[in-house]
């Protein structure tokens, strides 16, 4: 008789909790949210230093462009700017990474929940790295129009590979909706009410591998206007927000999606 890959169906603490391939990818799991623990940490110090107008110019920490590096009024400016997105930033950090922390020392945290807290604090740092520059250039530039061109191209440029790691994961979601990814010691949605028996694991994981799917090709389509949209917009600010707010609001809905997919699986 041929066992479960993940034992004999016993559902209980510790089964299946933050268990990838071993003792070893869980120290490298806790050492990333303690690196973003501390980046968050980070962003908060820099934040208040900002806002005080103490983060004078250096060569390790602040927004190093062309611009603020031009004069110390530069930068003081866009730092100012930078104050309070940083703040928020960091909070948010600090928060999600310390709760995922706690769920994973109380023994309720999945694969499925450190990759979206970890999706989140790269989307919180993308934000609050670029927030303070949004709107730069909508007035006149000291490199003139092919200032403006390169800084473009590199946002877009940006988008572009946002959108090959999310079509990346689209095609993840359609191997998981389809059902061609079975039970295994890695991906999908791994929690104690998955693992009773592979009827469970596939009433959550096909449809919540559906949504993976929509989320990451509605992420890709946002990411696509934006890069057509960059070089013509007179706002290109506005047109990041927009693109980067869809991605977000997308990989919200899949978070409550799959919650209330977990929560009737319970209820059943």
């Amino acid at each position: 008789m041929r066992r479960h890959p993940f034992g004999a169906g016993r559902a209980g603490p510790g089964t299946g909790i933050m268990k990838f391939t071993g003792g070893i990818m869980d120290s490298g799991q806790y050492l990333v949210l303690l690196l973003m623990l501390g980046a968050g940490a980070l962003f908060i110090v820099l934040g208040r230093m900002a806002a005080r107008g103490r983060l004078k110019p250096n060569m390790f920490a602040g927004i190093r462009t062309a611009r603020t590096l031009a004069s110390e009024e530069e930068w003081y400016r866009v730092h100012a700017r930078a104050a309070r997105p940083w703040t928020v930033a960091g909070a948010l950090l600090v928060v999600l990474n310390a709760a995922v922390l706690a769920a994973a020392a109380f023994g309720r945290l999945n694969g499925l929940a450190w990759g979206v807290s970890i999706a989140a604090d790269v989307f919180i740092l993308l934000v609050a790295a670029t927030m303070p520059l949004w709107g730069e250039s909508e007035g006149p530039r000291q490199g003139g129009p092919e200032q403006e061109r390169l800084e473009r191209n590199a946002l877009a440029a940006l988008l572009g590979f946002l959108a090959f790691v999310l079509a990346a994961c689209a095609v993840f979601g359609y191997l998981l909706g389809s059902g061609s990814i079975g039970p295994n010691g890695a991906v999908g949605v791994r929690v104690p009410e998955t693992l009773t028996s592979l009827e469970a694991w596939y009433r959550v994981n096909r449809p919540a591998g559906w949504a993976f799917f929509a989320s990451s090709l509605t992420g890709v389509l946002a990411l696509l206007w934006g890069i057509y949209a960059l070089p013509r917009a007179r706002r290109p600010g506005r047109v990041l927000a927009v693109s980067l707010a869809a991605v977000l609001l997308s990989f919200a809905a899949l978070g409550v999606y799959a919650a209330r997919l977990l929560g009737a699986l319970g209820g059943a």
